[in-house]
């Protein structure tokens, strides 16, 4: 297992030693120089960069873009992932020509067949005959205990991605715990509700008591359309047992603490606990039968299943299995299942426009295929080389910010000593993960979408089972490679941003060392800042969630975070609103951690040439202007408001960082009376 990740330099780097010939060089520098004269050509000269550098960094692109119709907004992160969609579709299509069997026809059958809708008419409900039956055949309790287990699945992750929630009555995870652990830890979580969350039952507002009233109904016509007779009563029945168990749920507010990690319950606190399950049948018919303990993260609703499982008639646990494997599969059965489940869906969401099958079939092959269509997007999009540079540029600045860390006045030396440790062992994926998984043992038929969505859900299944008290691998990939994102796993100590995310604005592979590191640079170590800030500072190294700063650390951390807390509070995007400078104060000191991390590579990146004040300049305006077109957005006046009840202020008050760094006054001439400038002694420093 790979325990430490040392990055690769990039070719430019290895070259930066080296004695070019002078043609090589000057044909090199001529190419640097038609990169910065592009850059430089896209601002708006007639905004000063001392009063809004946001506007001139932007101004062409201002200018040239529209929001598109039915967005409230649309930015960089909104241009990736539009061409990430239609670079995945064209991968999609291609697929369908590979060999037979391979993992990218895999894929393509996945999506063929679930856009096969002549197909899925005829077969009918037939391919769900197997559980319609398994379902009928229940005659008691102990056959009911059975089939709830066979039936649960690996669909939540508390830790990771939030999701708290299975789509069956008990969801499984099998990732690191919180304590410290070598060696993955089962988790079982709540599930079993087919509206997104309690409250959607319990709630007395009148929209979820029309939701409640629109949901029955559902329900009763999903069993009509089966063939099932007295389908209103039984969606009544069904309705009921749903709402007893939504009554057993944690909140969402409760389900998002961490320290529901410490609930760890071995078997016979299942007994003692939550009475009126067999859970020796139920963890053996679960495949989890060796299985000496597990982390309960919601308590409240195994005991409430176990006692509903007691209490409730057979018949209408039936029925409440019956409709939720019409409902699973509705997307899939013929066009009469899958109208009725997007029309609720709809107007659960609040956006009658339904999504094409088209969409449909897309999102549901980037979910069930994800690893395999990654890899194809890798292959396609993002090279080696692309790879090996992002790589150098991540040593660079993690360097960069650990000499930071080294010289921060407001860290007592034992809390140093915790963060520097902790970013000399942070692992950072880039692109794609280390290892490919085998999807040899995956049957995908072009002719049975339901058998697809079964087989996938039964692999990921095993996969967790077979992975629970396995050594934990801090390499392992949470985030498919052609999702345009990152993410930070602090019970790992890991950070890993996809391929996709890789693109212009934030990522060009043929733009100079300047811009890359204001672009993608910043975006590094805004995240790596996270690992060793107040959000890092709730893990150690070991990935504990144990407090490691002392409590003069926190005073005089915020002692120095408050002017730019006022800084932020100052901005008023409307005459009757302002940025909540406190609300998003970790982020916005992020922001100024990473940029200055980003800045300080990118200075050393100049190796001798930094004696030279006029290509300083230059390189210095190309790094800003590079910032600030990597958070690049238009943003309407409804999403704006939304974005200032957030934790991150809107992206052009985030460029507005840049204030805070004397570089910046030099590259632009920024000069006291413009609207960005600070007093040399009120530009922040935290970092």
């Amino acid at each position: 297992m790979k325990q430490n990740y040392t990055p690769r330099l990039a070719p430019t780097l290895l070259l930066a030693g080296l004695s070019l010939c002078p043609r090589i060089a000057a044909r090199a520098q001529a190419a640097d120089d038609r990169k910065r004269s592009s850059l430089e050509s896209t601002v708006d000269a007639s905004v000063k960069p001392g009063d809004d550098f946001f506007a001139y960094a932007n101004g062409s692109w201002l200018k040239a873009t529209a929001i598109p119709a039915g967005k409230e907004r649309w930015g960089a992160r909104d241009e990736i992932s539009e061409r990430t969609r239609q670079r995945v579709a064209k991968l999609l299509d291609d697929a369908s020509a590979a060999p037979p069997g391979s993992p990218a026809r895999k894929v393509a059958d996945f999506r063929g067949a679930y856009l096969n809708e002549v197909g899925i008419e005829a077969m009918g409900l037939a391919p769900l005959k197997p559980m319609l039956d398994a379902i009928e055949r229940i005659q008691d309790k102990a056959a009911l205990t059975r089939l709830l287990a066979s039936e649960m699945r690996a669909d939540v992750d508390p830790l990771n991605f939030g999701v708290y929630n299975s789509s069956n009555l008990l969801g499984l995870s099998v990732v690191r715990s919180t304590h410290g652990e070598k060696n993955y830890v089962a988790f079982l979580l709540q599930g079993g509700l087919g509206l997104p969350d309690r409250e959607e039952y319990l709630s007395d507002e009148p929209r979820t008591q029309t939701l409640r009233t629109r949901y029955q109904e559902y329900v009763g016509h999903m069993l009509s359309l089966a063939g099932f007779d007295r389908a209103d009563q039984r969606a009544e029945a069904v309705m009921a047992l749903e709402t007893a168990i939504a009554r057993s749920h944690a909140t969402a507010a409760a389900s998002a603490n961490d320290h529901n990690a410490d609930n760890l319950w071995a078997r016979a606190d299942f007994v003692r606990a939550a009475p009126g399950v067999d859970w020796s049948a139920f963890f053996d018919a679960a495949g989890l039968g060796k299985q000496e303990s597990f982390v309960v993260w919601q308590p409240s609703a195994v005991k409430g299943v176990a006692a509903l499982v007691a209490s409730q008639p057979v018949e209408t646990w039936k029925d409440y299995l019956r409709f939720h494997t019409l409902d699973q599969n509705a997307d899939v059965l013929p066009r009469a299942f899958a109208d009725q489940a997007l029309a609720l869906r709809a107007f659960s969401s609040g956006q009658p426009q339904l999504s094409t099958r088209a969409q449909r079939a897309l999102d549901a092959t980037q979910s069930a295929m994800s690893e395999p269509l990654g890899k194809m997007y890798a292959d396609r999009y993002f090279t080696a080389e692309q790879k090996t540079r992002v790589q150098s540029i991540v040593a660079s600045v993690s360097t960069a910010f650990v000499r930071r860390v080294e010289a921060a006045t407001w860290m007592s030396p034992a809390t140093k000593a915790t963060a520097l440790a902790k970013l000399k062992a942070l692992y950072v994926g880039v692109g794609y993960p280390e290892q490919w998984e085998d999807y040899s043992d995956l049957v995908v038929d072009p002719g049975d979408p339901i058998g697809n969505l079964r087989r996938v859900a039964d692999r990921n299944y095993r996969r967790a089972v077979a992975r629970i008290g396995q050594p934990i691998d801090r390499t392992e990939w949470l985030m498919a490679p052609q999702s345009p994102g990152a993410i930070l796993v602090f019970e790992q100590n890991a950070y890993d941003f996809a391929a996709a995310l890789l693109q212009p604005p934030k990522f060009d592979e043929t733009a100079s060392d300047a811009a890359t590191y204001g672009a993608i640079g910043a975006i590094i170590g805004h995240d790596v800042t996270h690992f060793v800030d107040v959000l890092g500072a709730q893990y150690d190294i070991e990935g504990r969630l144990r407090p490691w700063w002392t409590a003069e650390d926190s005073v005089r951390f915020q002692t120095m975070a408050e002017p730019l807390v006022n800084q932020f509070s100052a901005y008023r995007p409307f005459p009757d609103s302002s940025i909540n400078g406190k609300l998003t104060e970790t982020e916005n000191i992020a922001d100024l951690g990473g940029l200055a991390a980003a800045f300080d590579a990118y200075r050393r990146s100049l190796g001798s040439r930094i004696k030279d004040k006029s290509y300083v300049r230059q390189h210095d305006r190309e790094f800003f202007i590079a910032f600030a077109q990597s958070w690049r957005a238009k943003i309407g006046e409804g999403a704006m408001r939304k974005q200032l009840a957030s934790d991150h202020a809107p992206e052009n008050y985030r460029v507005a960082t840049v204030r805070n760094f004397d570089a910046w006054y030099d590259a632009f001439d920024v000069v006291k009376g413009q609207r960005l400038y600070l007093e040399p002694k009120a530009r922040v420093r935290v970092w």
